[in-house]
């Protein structure tokens, strides 16, 4: 969003009146703004209740060691001894051939039998529509698109086009009780934060044309004594223009819906911060009678975008923008691979297996995912100003980021 703006105030309250009715008191000269309070991948029930993975999880470099001759147990071998040999001979699997680390260089792994993608047709996941065509493997593709199975929503709705949950359905660290869909905490602790803007409202209701603002939050989130975040709170847009998107929007009987921009945002794991793009990114999320905001932000990811924000960190910088240190990037892709369950080649295989968007004009593979993501966002103050917040030393370190 390029509009240099005043404050923009916001409470959304849905009146219970009729279309036209005066607006209410906290949205201010049409003017209106959210923070963005939770945020995870819009993904869908558990294998264990869906039976979507027949042939069982995908494994670690350990258990596939594990699984070998060479890795079954000695008689007689300790606990303590066995836990390590193993522990070596996955480390001798995330090794490509020529010697490169597997998860810095996956393009240069050999397949990975042993990961597991979700197949299944018949699985309910969470999300929108993105390319209006209930898409299966066997028909034509829509035009950007790659022939994909897509899902059915929770609501009965076809074509939810939501590839990212294909790649990872069947990962143990994305079951409901995984660790790999928690990368919001970072949010909650005040290293990076979204905010949403809303200008043009005539009928918080339903009105037919709104501008919508989508910007990274330069303020950390602030949190009630009890660790919630806080409504009507103030925060300051991110003044970096890669950061700052504006979309043309419209709502209908309490639920905003989008056309399609690139956004991008940015997330911190292990001290190391990634980028995440989104390809004609679309909103559609109800308004709620107290002002929450909860719904989807979908759009198409670069595979190499995915790959690098979710499982190699290939890319990912320090809090000063530089190029976070090389062994801290390799241990974190190595690490969370072992403790989360899959292998990082196997991932970047699935990912581009799945990819269903921007085919390559000279050999037809598709180079983008459809990535789902469901937020909640609260009423805020949002502020168009350069923050001397305690995220000063972030903000400027990402708009250092190349």
């Amino acid at each position: 969003m390029t509009r240099t703006s005043s404050v923009v105030t916001f409470a959304l309250l849905l009146s219970a009146g009729a279309a036209g009715a005066a607006s209410p008191e906290f949205v201010q000269n049409g003017r209106a703004g959210f923070v963005v309070t939770g945020i995870r991948y819009a993904l869908g029930d558990d294998a264990a209740q869906t039976g979507a993975c027949p042939r069982g999880m995908s494994l670690n470099v350990a258990e596939i060691y594990a699984a070998t001759p060479e890795g079954k147990r000695r008689k007689g071998e300790p606990d303590d001894a066995y836990s390590k040999r193993v522990e070596a001979g996955g480390r001798a699997i995330s090794a490509a051939s020529n010697g490169q680390n597997v998860c810095a260089n996956p393009e240069a792994a050999q397949p990975d039998p042993h990961y597991r993608s979700l197949e299944s047709a018949k699985v309910v996941a969470d999300g929108i529509d993105l390319d209006a065509v209930d898409s299966n493997a066997q028909q034509a593709a829509a035009a950007g698109t790659c022939p994909h199975q897509d899902f059915v929503g929770r609501n009965g709705q076809r074509g939810v086009d939501n590839q990212f949950f294909r790649v990872v359905g069947c990962n143990r660290s994305f079951q409901s009780t995984g660790q790999s869909n928690g990368f919001g905490i970072g949010m909650l602790t005040g290293s990076w934060g979204i905010l949403i803007t809303l200008d043009g409202v005539d009928d918080i209701r339903n009105d037919d044309d709104v501008e919508v603002g989508f910007v990274s939050n330069a303020d950390p989130i602030q949190l009630s004594p009890t660790r919630e975040p806080l409504a009507y709170a103030t925060y300051a847009m991110h003044q970096d223009p890669r950061y700052r998107s504006s979309m043309r929007g419209r709502i209908k009987d309490g639920v905003l819906t989008t056309d399609p921009v690139d956004v991008r945002f940015y997330t911190e794991v292990n001290s190391l911060f990634n980028d995440r793009p989104l390809k004609r990114a679309r909103l559609h999320m109800t308004l709620s009678e107290t002002g929450v905001i909860e719904g989807f932000l979908a759009g198409y990811t670069p595979v190499e975008s995915v790959y690098d924000m979710q499982f190699g960190f290939r890319n990912a910088r320090n809090a000063a923008g530089e190029p976070g240190p090389q062994m801290l990037r390799l241990h974190t892709a190595n690490g969370a691979a072992r403790v989360l369950g899959y292998t990082c080649q196997g991932a970047y295989q699935s990912l581009y297996q799945h990819a269903d968007a921007d085919p390559d004009p000279q050999t037809g593979r598709c180079s983008s995912l459809s990535t789902q993501y469901h937020i909640k966002a609260v009423p805020a103050f949002v502020v168009d100003v350069k923050t001397q917040s305690a995220n000063d030393k972030l903000i400027q370190a990402s708009g250092n980021a190349k």
